[in-house]
């Protein structure tokens, strides 16, 4: 698992795991980058640049959701533990 390789390169030293956390967290967006790709050229290959200009919508309407959460998640965080006391 990658956890455990992480942990190996912890082994050898700071620099090590540096690289390591680096390379592994690049290696985590080629599914996210791809899954873009096909939806630009599919987007493109169907309605042309208004198709690119509708899928860009598209997926920058889930960017307000996304925001909102990050923002209220420590509020909730924070009533969470004020209700457990």
């Amino acid at each position: 698992s990658p956890v455990r390789e992480v942990a190996d390169a912890c082994k050898q030293g700071a620099a090590t795991n540096i690289i390591f956390g680096l390379a592994l967290g690049c290696k985590s967006t080629i599914i996210p980058v791809i899954a873009l790709a096909v939806s630009i050229y599919v987007s493109y290959f169907l309605a042309h640049m208004y198709g690119v200009a509708c899928a860009a919508l598209g997926m920058l309407s889930t960017l307000a959701v996304g925001l909102t959460i990050d923002a209220y998640g420590p509020i909730s965080d924070n009533a969470g533990g004020i209700a457990e006391m």
